[in-house]
């Protein structure tokens, strides 16, 4: 009866695993890039929905990433969305990010996403999913934008 129920354990562990399922691993285990696209997502879920109080914790969690995923240029962009005090200024900031960040987030060629271009901020972002939600302008123009030509390691 041990060995079945350490048997039954062993597969529901190995059948979770996030490198034997295909996903992405999660949590420590992930390499920075994807870690801080995570967070990157969440935060531009947020502006996108013009919702500025829904980014904060994703923010705070990105900054902490982001020089292992970008370098110096990425961590003082990540700061700046932090210490936004309000949507506009933190769209300002990830929009620094976003120069940074999109072309390694590309090169990483993380499933399932897509990059845009704002063509009014002249701003790259990347995204889950193919239907564009702009972060720039939020509700206000939430279709804006155009397909960014994939980018190779």
């Amino acid at each position: 009866m041990n060995l079945v129920l350490q048997t039954s354990a062993l597969v529901l562990l190995v059948g979770f695993s996030p490198a034997l399922s295909g996903q992405a691993p999660v949590g420590s285990q992930a390499k920075p890039v994807v870690q801080a696209f995570e967070h990157y997502e969440q935060v531009r879920t947020a502006l996108a929905a013009d919702k500025f109080a829904d980014m904060g914790p994703h923010a705070t969690r990105l900054a902490v990433v982001a020089e292992a995923a970008g370098g110096p240029e990425a961590k003082k962009a990540a700061d700046g969305l932090v210490a936004a005090k309000n949507i506009e200024d933190a769209r300002k900031h990830f929009g620094e990010l976003s120069t940074v960040l999109v072309p390694i987030f590309q090169a990483e060629k993380i499933p399932g996403t897509t990059a845009y271009m704002c063509s009014m901020k002249d701003r790259p972002w990347v995204q889950r999913g193919d239907k564009i939600a702009n972060p720039y302008y939020g509700k206000a123009m939430l279709t804006c934008g155009t397909v960014l030509p994939p980018k190779g390691k």
